[in-house]
C-alpha cells in the first residue's frame, strides 16, 4: 500500500508570515507569489491546511488530484490538505485566498465533516449573484482579519470562517435543489461511511459490506448517501477507488498490475474496464497524457 504522505511531493506547511501563530490567514495571490514563485506552483505539490481562493481578475489553470481547472474571475476553488495541486496563474490574474489548519473551524457536526470531504466538489465558476454574496462574506472576513486584535479576534474570525464554509455548502445545495434538507442521522451515518470508505476502499467495492461494518440496512446507507452528496453509495466508493487509481498513476512508477492490485482487483482487465468506465480513458493513456500535461 503506497502511503501517499511518504511520496517525494513536497508538502507546503502552515507558517503564515502575517498574525503567527493564528490559525487562518488571508492574502492575495501576488502577495502569495512574492512568497514563493511560480515554478514551484506549477510542480506537483500538497498544502498542510486548507486553501479557498477566489479569482478577481485575469485567467489560469489549477489542478486538483489531476483533475484541471480553468480559472476566471468568479472561479471559487476549495483544496483540501494532502490533496496534489498544481497552479497556473497567468500574469494577469488575481485572487483573494483564505487559509486555514484543520484544526481552526468552529466544530459544526456533520456539516464540517461533509465540507472537508476530498470527494465534495473543489471548483465552482460563480454565476453574478453568486459571486456578489460570496464577496460580502468575505469582505467581512478580511475586515476582521485586518483588525488589530481586541481580546476577541480568533473567535471572531472562527465564526466568520464558518459563514464562509456553510455559504459554499449552502450555494452546493442551492445548485442541486432536488437534495432535501440534511437530518442530524443522516449526517451522521454519511461522515460514518465516508470514514469507513477511507479505511476499506482498497478491500471492497460492495454497498453491503459497508452496510454491515456501519450496523445500518443498505437502504439506511442509500439515503443518507442520495441526501448529503446528490448520489448512490456505489457511485461515492467508485469515486473514491478512480481518485486513489488516478493518484497513483500520475504519482508513482508503479506497474498498473501492481495498482490494480492494490486497489483490490484480482485481475488487471476488470481494472482497465473500471478505469475507462469511469474516467474515460485507459489507464495506461491516462499516465502518458499526464506526463505531457494532458491530466495536469
Amino acid at each position: 500500500m503506497v502511503d501517499f504522505a511518504s511520496l517525494p511531493i513536497p508538502v507546503v506547511p502552515y507558517r503564515p508570515v502575517c498574525r503567527p501563530g493564528l490559525g487562518i490567514a488571508l492574502v492575495s495571490l501576488s502577495q502569495l507569489l512574492t512568497l514563493t514563485s511560480q515554478r514551484f506552483l506549477a510542480t506537483p505539490h500538497r498544502l498542510d491546511f486548507h486553501q479557498i481562493m477566489l479569482v478577481r481578475e485575469g485567467n489560469g489553470s489549477y489542478s486538483v488530484d489531476s483533475t484541471p481547472f480553468e480559472c476566471r474571475a468568479g472561479t471559487l476553488l476549495w483544496t483540501r490538505p494532502n490533496q496534489v495541486v498544481q497552479s497556473f496563474p497567468e500574469a494577469s490574474m488575481e485572487a483573494d485566498i483564505i487559509m486555514f489548519t484543520q484544526a481552526f473551524p468552529l466544530q459544526m457536526g456533520a456539516h464540517m465533516g461533509m465540507l472537508d470531504d476530498v470527494l465534495r466538489p473543489s471548483h465552482w465558476q460563480l454565476r453574478d449573484d453568486e459571486l456578489a454574496a460570496f464577496q460580502r462574506v468575505l469582505a467581512l472576513l478580511q475586515e476582521e482579519f485586518e483588525r488589530p486584535d481586541q481580546g476577541l479576534g480568533e473567535d471572531l474570525l472562527k465564526h466568520l470562517l464558518a459563514v464562509v464554509l456553510l455559504h459554499i455548502d449552502q450555494m452546493c445545495r442551492q445548485r442541486h435543489t432536488e437534495s432535501s434538507p440534511v437530518t442530524g442521522d443522516n449526517g451522521e451515518l454519511f461522515l460514518r461511511f465516508r470514514r469507513e470508505l477511507d479505511r476499506s476502499y482498497r478491500t471492497t467495492r460492495l454497498v453491503e459490506d459497508y452496510a454491515t461494518a456501519l450496523s445500518c440496512s443498505t437502504r439506511a446507507l442509500a439515503r443518507a448517501c442520495r441526501e448529503v452528496a446528490g448520489t448512490s453509495t456505489k457511485n461515492l466508493i467508485d469515486a473514491r477507488v478512480a481518485l486513489e487509481a488516478r493518484r497513483l498513476l500520475v504519482h508513482t512508477d508503479l506497474p498498473i498490475t501492481a495498482i490494480a492490485r492494490q486497489l483490490g482487483f484480482s485481475e488487471v482487465t476488470n481494472f482497465g474496464k473500471f478505469f475507462i468506465r469511469r474516467v474515460n480513458v485507459t489507464p495506461g493513456a491516462f499516465r502518458r497524457d499526464s506526463k505531457v500535461g494532458g491530466h495536469l
